[in-house]
């Protein structure tokens, strides 16, 4: 019996649409929340009960969930939280459900990378995402995917294309889709799942498309490639032009993007094909990165030859004038300096170059709330360029965003809060993230928030890029350009070692890292440019600790011990992570 057929045939596997019919939204949505926190903490289940115990919100009160078979694939369940009966399961019913259900993705056969990432997002498609079809046919049309909970913590809708119920030739507008090498991403399987249930799933499977369409593949050989599928008749006007352009196995055969535009110039007025946003956002990337690099190169030519900024008042040491042509040809680029070298002077020395020659009118510098001031001071200092530093109550702040300065200074935990007059008002051309180590964690809500802030430029300073775990630089990258290091389960493969049950044990390849970021990463330390800079002055002073102080700190090293013990057995309940975060 097939996966699929045993996933059907168990009466404790729902997916996200069965258990909206057995729970209310708000019980579905904590469910989810509580699963994904590790709340539950075990699970167990011999096909005649499914038992497992889930965490509280409240600190060290738990839950203990027994769940039993129903009728028509309903089931019955006991949970002593007292969550009234009419609502439906409760939230720890439903986190146990989601856990389960993991459990079952878990025990697959040994799948490639790519395919267990693919494997990943039908499953989280199943259980975290709500579609409905909007126009066309279920085999070929539009429809609507909106995830439960947002792993960017802000809940958006995207539009999925479905145009193969046989390839990876379906199209999503999430920032997932475009980045992850693929083909697909939840909100597709989300959708491929939903038509698989339909009642006439196996007549839309053998329904040809309507017309040949274009898209851009991961299946074929030096993948990505813009490719054609070819239906079984297509006009023979049409046919003569698809044939010049491209091969009889599907690939396009001429020079991208110049003959790519050339083709679609040629059939644009046609409603007889359809071309997809994805192999038109292809040709267009390669397009802007020949220019970019034709520009990075020119702009970064003039400014070391220059040997100065205009309108920056203060000299620049040869290594300050390479970082700052760096950052101002690159665009978007990582300065990872040592601290103390200068990274705020040429961040803003780029600035001011982008703005002189590059209309850059608006630029938004976040950093510490410690360290806005002295942005501000720094501005005033070494340029006549004017600066906002945003503070106050809300309405404050929207009339500071309002005005017409040439930076905006502005603390992270901001971001968050004014992301959408960030992006609805001041629209800044250029960002500029100091001590960017605060969003090597992707999964928080301040990391989320900035990446959703759209500009032309981006600038990431950062003395400690990396500071305990390869996945802190990726983080920093999704800033500086996702498309550098790749989708995150390709970055796991390429450059981590991990154990059967995918620990991280180590790190490989790391020269192939080096070369992939020296386009738009650039770190120096002391010892490369001390030449270049005055004798520093050092001072040591070394504090005992008190009695009292050892105290405290033995007893928290002893409280840490025993949560990292049992950290090696299981996953850490929340609240067993913040007593060791405290005891840290």
């Amino acid at each position: 019996m097939s996966r699929d057929n045993l996933i059907a045939d168990d009466p404790f596997f729902f997916d996200q649409e069965e258990l909206q019919e057995i729970a209310d939204s708000q019980a579905v949505n904590t469910g989810l929340d509580y699963y994904k926190e590790n709340r539950v903490i075990e699970v167990d289940a011999d096909g005649e009960l499914l038992w497992g115990r889930v965490e509280d919100e409240e600190p060290d009160v738990y839950y203990d969930v027994e769940i039993r078979p129903g009728e028509d694939h309903g089931i019955t369940c006991r949970c002593p939280c007292g969550s009234p009966p009419a609502e439906g399961v409760c939230r720890h019913v439903v986190a146990v459900l989601f856990a389960y259900a993991d459990q079952c993705g878990e025990e697959r056969e040994m799948l490639s990378a790519a395919d267990n990432a693919i494997k990943d997002r039908a499953k989280r498609g199943r259980s975290e995402v709500r579609v409905q079809p909007t126009s066309g046919e279920p085999w070929f049309g539009v429809w609507h995917a909106a995830s439960l909970k947002s792993s960017t913590h802000f809940n958006k809708s995207y539009r999925v294309t479905i145009r193969s119920l046989h390839r990876r030739a379906n199209l999503c507008n999430c920032p997932d889709f475009a980045n992850n090498q693929l083909g697909t991403c939840k909100h597709i399987e989300a959708a491929l799942h939903k038509i698989r249930k339909h009642a006439d799933y196996d007549k839309f499977k053998a329904r040809p498309a309507p017309f040949p369409y274009v898209y851009l593949s991961w299946e074929v050989d030096n993948a990505p490639r813009i490719c054609l599928h070819r239906p079984r008749t297509i006009a023979a006007d049409l046919e003569g032009v698809l044939n010049d352009y491209f091969s009889a196995a599907g690939p396009f055969s001429r020079r991208l993007p110049d003959d790519f535009f050339r083709f679609m110039e040629i059939v644009e007025e046609r409603g007889d094909i359809h071309i997809g946003e994805d192999a038109v956002e292809y040709a267009r990337h390669q397009a802007a990165d020949a220019a970019r690099r034709l520009r990075a190169a020119e702009i970064q030519a003039r400014i070391r030859d220059s040997g100065r900024v205009p309108g920056v008042k203060a000299r620049l040491y040869p290594y300050q004038i390479e970082g700052t042509a760096f950052l101002a040809g690159t665009g978007r680029a990582l300065l990872a300096d040592d601290m103390g070298l200068g990274k705020t002077l040429q961040a803003i020395s780029a600035a001011a170059w982008l703005g002189r020659y590059e209309d850059v009118k608006r630029t938004l510098i976040i950093c510490p709330a410690s360290l806005k001031q002295q942005w501000a001071r720094e501005i005033a200092k070494f340029t006549d360029l004017t600066t906002q530093v945003v503070q106050g109550p809300p309405a404050e702040r929207g009339v500071q965003y309002r005005r017409a300065c040439d930076f905006f200074v502005i603390n992270y935990e901001l971001v968050r809060r004014d992301l959408s007059v960030i992006n609805e008002t001041l629209r800044p051309d250029l960002i500029i993230l100091d001590e960017a180590q605060r969003i090597k964690n992707w999964r928080t809500q301040i990391a989320s928030a900035v990446k959703l802030i759209p500009s032309r430029y981006a600038f990431v300073l950062s003395g400690t890029p990396l500071e305990n775990r390869l996945e802190e630089l990726y983080s920093l990258m999704q800033v500086v350009d996702p498309k550098v290091l790749g989708p995150l389960w390709r970055y796991m493969v390429d450059f981590h070692v991990t154990d059967e049950r995918g620990k991280v044990l180590g790190y490989r390849n790391l020269s192939v890292l080096r070369r992939r970021l020296v386009p738009v990463m650039l770190r120096r330390d002391r010892h490369v440019v001390s030449k270049q800079l005055p004798d520093r002055i050092e001072q040591r002073l070394d504090v005992e600790l008190t009695v009292k102080q050892r105290e405290l700190h033995d007893s928290a090293m002893n409280s840490a011990g025993i949560l990292a013990r049992i950290a090696k057995r299981r996953p850490l309940t929340p609240t067993e992570q913040n007593r060791l975060m405290a005891a840290l």
